[in-house]
């Protein structure tokens, strides 16, 4: 059977970015040309591609399927212990690469860091010789970002902690993190699959942020910066939040590509 055929057939069985992701890393070809070449299905390529569909069908996301997922145009290893990376938490690299280079930070934090997407992504694109720390409190996904680190080439410190327990107070010129914050009732469908550690939050999704919040300032250096990625709809209330600690001044709201406000960054007061 050739390729075309076989996603004539099914790939309404798919997400057109899942259907991409797919041909680029089984057949090393983008989907357009899937559609219109002449490559062959041996049997066994294609009990593959059926089994995936199966999977795919049931639910599970594709990057688990595949144990990969791309990521500010590296490759990470992921499975059912780490969160599948996403594009608007691009973003928030993004800026904390902007705020490393351009104040001169030595140390970060990636708090709470699953496969290591952000503490590896951050340390590839940075020129200046900087202290890179990850922590996360599940042994295993600390274990997929070593895995990653490696598989990158980046030199970071990976610990197992509870949020900031390990850390000394005032380490840190910036802490980056992506905490959970998914609410309760919201985690279905895909999300049944990904880590709850990672996502669940409480009823309102804003535990770990109200938590980290009234953590991390403790452990900032003097004017040093936190940057960290919320629900779409948690502006206001992370908002309440800042304002009452009264130790952070807010530099900027970042935005992802639908105009949905998915992030802040702060900076310690003194």
């Amino acid at each position: 059977m050739k390729l075309k055929d076989w996603l004539k057939v099914n790939r309404s069985n798919f997400s057109d970015s899942d259907l991409r992701f797919l041909i680029k890393n089984v057949f090393k070809v983008n989907s357009s040309e899937a559609l219109t070449s002449d490559i062959y299905i041996d049997l066994q390529k294609l009990q593959y591609l059926n089994e995936i569909k199966e999977l795919c069908t049931s639910g599970m996301p594709i990057a688990y399927i595949l144990g990969k997922e791309e990521f500010f145009g590296l490759e990470f290893k992921v499975n059912r212990n780490v969160l599948i990376p996403r594009p608007e938490t691009e973003l928030i690299v993004e800026k904390a690469i902007d705020i490393v280079n351009e104040n001169n930070l030595q140390s970060i934090l990636d708090l709470g860091c699953g496969s290591g997407n952000i503490a590896i992504s951050i340390k590839r694109r940075i020129s200046q010789d900087v202290s890179v720390f990850a922590s996360d409190v599940s042994f295993s996904a600390v274990e997929v970002a070593k895995d990653n680190a490696e598989r990158n080439n980046t030199d970071i410190r990976f610990i197992n902690t509870d949020l900031l327990d390990t850390f000394k107070p005032e380490s840190f010129d910036l802490v980056v993190s992506n905490p959970p914050y998914v609410e309760e009732a919201n985690i279905k469908g895909s999300l049944m699959f990904e880590p709850r550690v990672a996502l669940g939050a409480g009823e309102s999704g804003l535990y770990f942020i109200d938590k980290i919040l009234k953590q991390v300032k403790d452990y900032l250096k003097s004017n040093g910066y936190f940057i960290m990625e919320i629900g779409y709809k948690h502006r206001e209330l992370v908002d309440n939040f800042i304002h009452n600690i009264d130790s952070y001044e807010i530099i900027e709201w970042i935005k992802d590509y639908s105009g949905y406000f998915r992030g802040v960054v702060l900076k310690k007061n003194g």
